[in-house]
């Protein structure tokens, strides 16, 4: 399986979302989501790219077909979120129109509401992801959106970021503030926003 392309960007599709990579005199097509159009945009053509892919055949597409990801994260989210009943692959990609830890907020507040505006994701199907996913993607819902972009890093603040996070993951700011405080007076150790956000959803687990 190849799990990764390094190579030249020839050409990007933004229409199909596809974009062509040569990579040691052979030139693949890789399908990307919508959400990462902007990350190939921000690339011109001639440049050295790398992608995460993930290869899919079955018996009724036995010619192979290559999903990329700017980044491994989003790889492995795609790979969950094809465990869902009735989401395949192709569907999986169409239907990736918002960054990944967006979605992946959305499965963990059981926001089906939200879910229902990504293509192709009606109110069963919602639900059927929520049942499947919620409880697995806090990894990827501490991601930051200005990360998956690929901008520059801002400088932390733990507090207001853990903060922000809560808040997007439909805990009132009243809550949020208070859950965080409590958090860093338990663990002052804790320095960056991931540790902190899963200090408190582990305590809100617990009960």
């Amino acid at each position: 399986m190849i799990v990764a392309l390094r190579g030249t960007l020839t050409y990007w599709d933004s229409a199909r979302s596809v974009l062509w990579i040569e990579a040691a005199g052979v030139t693949y097509e890789v399908a990307m989501p919508v959400f990462a159009g902007d990350w190939v945009s921000a690339r011109h053509l001639g440049d050295e790219v790398q992608v995460y892919t993930y290869q899919h055949a079955n018996d009724r597409q036995p010619v192979p077909t290559l999903f990329g990801f700017p980044r491994l994260v989003e790889r492995e989210f795609f790979r969950k979120f094809i465990e869902v009943p009735d989401i395949g692959p192709a569907k999986a990609v169409r239907a990736l129109a918002r960054p990944v830890s967006e979605i992946a907020r959305w499965v963990e507040s059981e926001d089906t509401a939200a879910l229902r505006q990504l293509p192709g994701i009606g109110e069963r199907l919602a639900s059927t992801i929520v049942a499947h996913l919620r409880g697995r993607l806090l990894a990827e819902s501490l991601l930051r959106d200005r990360d998956l972009a690929g901008a520059a890093p801002v400088g932390p603040d733990v507090r207001a970021d853990a903060i922000e996070a809560l808040v997007g993951l439909q805990y009132s700011r009243r809550e949020a503030e208070q859950h965080v405080t409590e958090a860093l007076r338990a663990r002052p150790d804790l320095d960056a926003m991931e540790g902190v956000l899963r200090y408190v959803l582990e305590q809100r687990a617990r009960g």
